[in-house]
This record gives C-alpha cells, structure tokens and sequence, in this order.
C-alpha cells in the first residue's frame, strides 16, 4: 500500500499524497472517461494504457515546476481524484492549480473544496507561494462557486479560448494571494 509509511498533507475526511504508478489503472480510467472532460478545459483524447504509463511514470518522477498529488479518502484510502500544482515559477512564486474528482460517485461532496484548501496550504505554507492561478470554463459555474468558496475571484477573460461539444467557450482566469487565503489549514 502507497501510505504505508509516507507523509501525507491531511485534514478532515481526505489527504493528499505523492501520486504514485500504483495509481496507473484509475487514472487510465478517469483519462478515457468522456464525461469527465465536459467540464474541464482541455480537449477529451482516447489515451492508451502505454501512453498512460508514461505520463504516470513523468508526473510520479520529481520535477522543479510541479506537484502532482493524489486525493484519498482517510476513512478508506480510497485514490478519488488528483490535484496539482503546475508551472511553478520560483521567482514570481506563482503556480497553476488543476484539481479532479475522478470517481464520480464521490463528485459533489466536498472532497474537491477540501483537496483545493490542503493544496493552498502546502502552496503557500510549505513552499513560500504567493499567488495560485487556475483556468475554468465560463459554461462550469459549479466550479466557478467551489474556487469563489477557496478564496479565487476573476481576474480575466479568455474570449473563446476552449473548444466544447462543437462550439469556443469563454475560458476564467482565478486567481488567490497569498495575502488574501484564510489560511484555516496547516
């Protein structure tokens, strides 16, 4: 088992942990899961389990601009989702969230709100951030309320910048300030 022995950023009902190739299978799933994409910005692809397994392998290898973590359950340990990190540049101290639930009987249960919350934490506490940036569709007004609930307000508008379902989508840009978070955690 991956927690065996492993430190974990915990509070509430989930943890994060380093995202691990024993995570390969459910998110070689949760990759080809159509449905899934219909709300997140990026353009639905049939990947391969080989394809998979290397961008598993890359993500799970250690990286300067990247943090790529697990979300699991405490109760069960249970893998539901990732949350990441990315683009982190040093010297303007800013990074870009991605979070997903990808088992979709836990989607709508707060698990995302928890996840993004123990993410800013390790963000800002741990690694000296100052401002989280992320990119949701303007048609995602579920997500919109979840980051607004974090702290995230609008910073700008990408006109027509993602392709959905046969027609350009406006795409939001979020952001938070290290001097804006609440910090309730860590």
């Amino acid at each position: 088992m991956v927690t065996d022995h492993v430190e974990h950023i915990k509070n509430g009902r989930i943890y994060l942990r380093a995202l691990d190739i024993s995570d390969l299978e459910r998110v070689y799933v949760w990759h080809n899961d159509q449905s899934l994409y219909e709300h997140l910005g990026g353009v639905f692809r049939w990947v391969s389990r080989t394809a998979e397994e290397a961008w598993v392998r890359q993500r799970c290898a250690y990286s300067a601009t990247e943090v790529n973590l697990a979300i699991c359950l405490v109760d069960t340990d249970e893998h539901i989702g990732n949350v990441y990190l990315r683009n982190i540049d040093w010297v303007g101290r800013h990074a870009e969230l991605h979070i997903l639930i990808g088992s979709a009987a836990q989607r709508g249960k707060g698990y995302g709100k928890e996840a993004i919350e123990l993410a800013l934490a390790h963000a800002f506490n741990d690694l000296g951030l100052e401002r989280i940036y992320l990119f949701v569709l303007a048609s995602n007004e579920t997500a919109q309320r979840l980051y607004r609930k974090c702290g995230f307000i609008e910073e700008g508008r990408l006109r027509k910048h993602a392709y959905k379902q046969g027609e350009f989508i406006d795409v939001i840009v979020m952001g938070l300030l290290k001097s804006e978070w609440k910090g309730r955690i860590g």
